[in-house]
């Protein structure tokens, strides 16, 4: 950038993770999530644009309106804040459509770098991340855009928002890869299907909403021993529910074969993403997952952790 020359607009969405709660979330029951560090940061291009967004890491090229569902997000972000004429180029340091928040954390970066060359508030930037995690869930729960927008540990529920949660030190997480893609809206669709069958679903998911409370104690106290323990229970909840896959419990049973205290799907299952608590054994959970023909790495959420 030479003397003089304007400063280009930047936004920034964390990546998510589901610690506890996913599925039960959707009807109102609590959940545990947090933002990670890495995430997706969006820079606006020199105006006037056409309302163009290119993401080289995951191989995307789209022009609100032109169809698409990204097209559709984002005319919808564009359309809320009038902000028609920009283009966009995406750093992303996630991968896309493994339960990581993907979709989020690009609509909050979209619609906060749009806000700063329209002037914007960030409440309305937020405002418009949601019309754009509209178009890629359908009716999603929030959690996903609040853990992009904050970047800390939350628990969530949909009357009551996304409130922090004091973390005693912070959590060091493998997450691995199964190498299946997954699909959100279909696997809430299947979930939802399968309660309107056997309206019984819903004490499972009652259930998993006082994991999550449980949860929420666990990390305030600092005793990951606990929480480790309630994502084993969280993952045969979520198995109940048919959302896991055959890669996600090979992942799991590897993770606490390594010496994990606790794993589980993260997510929406039917694919993408699992979690596993480790604490001095990370290492050898990401061999184990190796050697078992999956990707995997380490993150760290909470605390100055977060911070892009």
């Amino acid at each position: 950038m030479t003397l003089g020359e304007p400063r280009q607009a930047t936004g920034f969405g964390h990546g998510k993770v589901i610690l506890l709660g996913e599925h039960a979330v959707v009807y109102g029951q609590p959940a545990l999530a947090a933002g990670m560090s890495a995430g997706v940061t969006v820079q606006v291009q020199a105006r006037p644009g056409s309302g163009r967004l290119a993401a080289a890491a995951w191989s995307l090229d789209a022009r609100a309106g032109d169809g698409s569902q990204v097209g559709r997000a984002l005319d919808a972000i564009l359309g809320r804040l009038r902000a028609r004429d920009l283009d966009f180029t995406v750093d992303a340091r996630i991968p896309a459509r493994v339960g990581l928040g993907s979709s989020a954390a690009l609509s909050v970066a979209v619609a906060r770098a749009a806000a700063l060359e329209t002037d914007a508030t960030d409440d309305e930037a937020l405002r418009a991340a949601a019309d754009g995690e509209a178009v890629f869930h359908g009716s999603p729960s929030g959690i996903d855009a609040a853990a992009a927008a904050r970047g800390n540990v939350g628990r969530f529920q949909r009357d009551d928002g996304w409130r922090p949660v004091r973390v005693r030190a912070p959590l060091a997480l493998c997450i691995g890869l199964s190498g299946v893609l997954h699909d959100t809206a279909a696997q809430v669709a299947a979930v939802r299907r399968l309660r309107d069958e056997a309206p019984v679903v819903d004490r499972v998911l009652e259930t998993m909403g006082a994991v999550a409370e449980a949860g929420v104690k666990a990390v305030e106290a600092g005793e990951i021993a606990r929480l480790g323990r309630l994502f084993d229970v969280a993952h045969g909840l979520l198995s109940s529910l048919g959302v896991s896959s055959p890669e996600l419990d090979t992942m799991v049973n590897g993770a606490r074969r390594a010496g994990a205290v606790g794993a589980k799907l993260t997510g929406a299952g039917g694919g993408g993403a699992a979690i596993a608590l480790a604490p001095g054994r990370e290492d050898d959970v990401l061999a184990r997952w190796r050697a078992d023909g999956f990707d995997g790495f380490q993150t760290v959420v909470g605390g100055e952790a977060a911070a892009p």
